[in-house]
């Protein structure tokens, strides 16, 4: 089946590099990736990008610690470009006076649907008594929440925040609250999938995994081993991977083993992926 025009693409950024992020965040970025790295989102640029997805879920970030804050209101804006195409999500950093005040705000008389949180980037444990309220809120209205997890080339953001084990515990406590546990936590992939593996609203998303290819094919294979290939949601991490090379990518998983009959990712297990009905999933 031709899955383009009906993907969805659940986690993709929009921001503004000189207004939503300070120097050294700028500059660790280009460190990571060997060369200088314009992380600014032209929206021409994204909506051709996203072309292959009915719908695409888009987020900034607000962690003062890590040095990004891209207000709610950016955000609701970017959207209008193309409603009915694009589906805004709100941030938080609960170590941050009136986190809540805002975050209702973005919600309620802004009008987006979801709220992306990182843990490492603001410096809170997950578990943190200050997220509390959040969690209640997203959990009474239905509200998804996508968590930044696994590595990151910011070297202020604590590796201990972002490890998928410590999610199990949230979704313990709020066993209602849709979750998406990005980029299946790597490094930390086998600690992920066990924890979506418990529990019937948590996911995860393949975003921005494809180009490590032995990473993202033994994580692709012990999702299979654990049956939980329907717990894993399609996403891209613009601008850091594109739509069309992130298709490519999932759908060439099986090229770094060739012919030398290790397990191979089912065309099932990928046309899956493309195919699936996150925002239902999601409640969105």
């Amino acid at each position: 089946m031709d899955t383009e025009g009906y993907m969805y693409n659940i986690h993709s950024h929009a921001w503004d590099e000189a207004l939503h992020m300070e120097p050294r965040t700028v500059k660790e970025a280009e460190i990571s990736r060997g060369f200088p790295l314009s992380m600014t989102v032209d929206r021409e640029v994204f909506l051709a990008d996203n072309a292959p997805f009915a719908k695409t879920v888009v987020f900034g970030m607000k962690a003062r610690l890590a040095g990004f804050w891209v207000p709610d209101a950016y955000i609701a804006d970017f959207i209008s470009i193309a409603p009915d195409r694009l589906i805004g999500f709100a941030s938080c950093d609960p170590t941050q006076p009136g986190s809540m005040e805002e975050l209702r705000e973005g919600i309620e008389e802004l009008g987006l649907s979801g709220v992306k949180l990182g843990p490492m980037y603001a410096g809170f444990d997950p578990r943190d008594e200050r997220c509390t309220p959040i969690y209640t809120y997203c959990q009474e209205r239905g509200l998804p929440v996508l968590f930044h997890t696994g590595t990151t080339f910011i070297r202020v953001a604590p590796l201990g925040f972002t490890r998928p084990w410590l999610f199990d515990e949230v979704a313990i406590a709020f066993p209602e609250l849709r979750m998406v546990l990005a980029h299946v936590g790597h490094p930390f992939s086998e600690e992920c999938l066990v924890v979506i593996r418990k529990h019937p609203h948590v996911y995860a998303d393949i975003s921005a995994i494809y180009y490590r290819p032995w990473q993202f094919y033994n994580t692709m294979i012990v999702a299979q081993e654990y049956r939980v290939t329907h717990k894993l949601l399609f996403g891209t991490d613009y601008p850091f991977a594109g739509g069309a090379d992130s298709i490519a990518g999932l759908r060439n998983a099986n090229h770094i083993i060739a012919d030398s009959g290790l397990p191979r990712i089912t065309e099932e297990t990928i046309e899956g992926i493309l195919e699936r009905d996150s925002l239902g999933l999601l409640g969105l």
